[in-house]
């Protein structure tokens, strides 16, 4: 009884923000999935879904920050924590910019089933690296190295495929597809960013 009167008014304010962000990461993986099955798929409501799990993944930063700024004590360096909210958000925003710019170019499917399968995949080895950050440094260092190969390889489809588009005569299509690859590129840079803060994380754990 007495231990937790002190724990509620004299102890600083605690927070599991590993959970947190282990939360927060899911929500990701949730929304690279609903791009797999919007626009590979061609699933209108997975389509309706991505901005729903945008507005959960805004509400979600939200509370992670108010958190961040009301608590004293964290289990790991604050600018570390700022630092993969923020990602997190970025990389849902860059999920939304695609999905608007691909609705008002009037495209519903896409024959870019590799990149978006790797992006699948990195959200889900970040999701792998934050649930080991407690457990083992090295697996989460192992996610991250993993989510940075990948990267790796959707540069390199994305290669590809812009030379392809180098010998269309169409225009309008070379546009169109250009400006939705660089969105699809960037939204897997913001991946790499993200798994370079999870790894910084580690370090200033051990």
């Amino acid at each position: 009884m007495i231990m937790s009167l002190i724990k509620k008014y004299i102890l600083p304010k605690e927070v599991d923000f590993i959970s947190a962000l282990n939360q927060h990461v899911s929500i990701i993986v949730k929304i690279t999935d609903d791009l797999y099955e919007c626009f590979i798929d061609g699933k209108k409501e997975s389509c309706d879904s991505i901005l729903n799990d945008v507005n959960h993944e805004k509400q979600m930063r939200e509370k992670n920050m108010r958190e961040l700024l009301s608590t004293f004590i964290t289990p790991i360096d604050r600018e570390s924590i700022y630092r993969v909210i923020t990602q997190l958000d970025w990389i849902a925003l860059s999920i939304t910019h695609f999905a608007l710019e691909a609705k008002a170019y009037g495209i519903s499917k896409l024959e870019y089933n590799d990149i978006i399968k790797n992006l699948q995949l990195q959200a889900k080895l970040l999701s792998s690296g934050f649930k080991t950050i407690k457990s083992s440094s090295l697996s989460t260092t192992q996610s991250a190295q993993k989510v940075r190969d990948v990267y790796n390889e959707l540069v390199s489809i994305y290669v590809k495929k812009m030379a392809e588009l180098a010998n269309s005569k169409d225009m309008k299509e070379v546009f169109t597809q250009k400006e939705l690859l660089n969105q699809l590129k960037e939204i897997s840079k913001r991946m790499q960013m993200c798994a370079n803060s999870l790894e910084d994380i580690v370090m200033k754990m051990s």
